[in-house]
């Protein structure tokens, strides 16, 4: 009864607003979906941050991160080294793994923005924490900007991935 009875209000509404018996524009239908489109690229990036950050904590093979990192014009940069190619990152992630027993990444703000053509930046602020082997804990809270862009079935790549020290 409450369903037809808010029906029966819109009938006799609506009529009354010519605005609401106009043809859609084309050029609104393309906002719409290029929002929808956005927040569906937003949130894939936001799904693949905690996917590579949780594969860091996990301390999985680096052939696995590989396929996430452009093949190339690869640019990582942390405060100890820079990376440019996967050979690179396969060195120092052994080394992390040698110096390293346990961390977790833990983010505290994320921007994602979408710079069109398949281009995205993130912007994150978070701390890491870990154990080295000698038993030390260490403790950095860092800022990252990641610069990806689609790869096959636009799942994303990192270009950039750029490290350093938030205050």
């Amino acid at each position: 009864m409450k369903n037809r009875l808010v029906l029966l209000i819109l009938m006799a509404v609506v009529p009354a607003f010519p605005v609401y018996s106009q043809p859609l524009p084309a050029a609104y239908k393309e906002a719409v979906s290029a929002s929808a489109e956005q927040q569906v690229q937003r949130e894939r990036n936001h799904q693949f941050r905690y996917q590579f950050y949780a594969m860091y904590d996990r301390h999985v093979p680096a052939e696995r991160f590989l396929p996430l990192l452009a093949p190339q014009q690869l640019e990582m940069r942390f405060p100890e080294t820079a990376l440019r190619s996967h050979a690179d990152f396969k060195r120092w992630y052994a080394g992390i793994g040698k110096a390293i027993t346990s961390n977790t990444h833990t983010p505290e703000s994320v921007k994602v923005s979408v710079l069109g053509g398949g281009r995205y930046q993130a912007d994150i602020v978070g701390v890491w924490q870990a154990e080295s082997k000698k038993g030390e804990y260490f403790v950095f809270k860092f800022r990252q900007q990641w610069s990806l862009v689609d790869g096959p079935g636009k799942q994303p790549l990192i270009q950039t991935y750029l490290v350093e020290a938030a205050e």
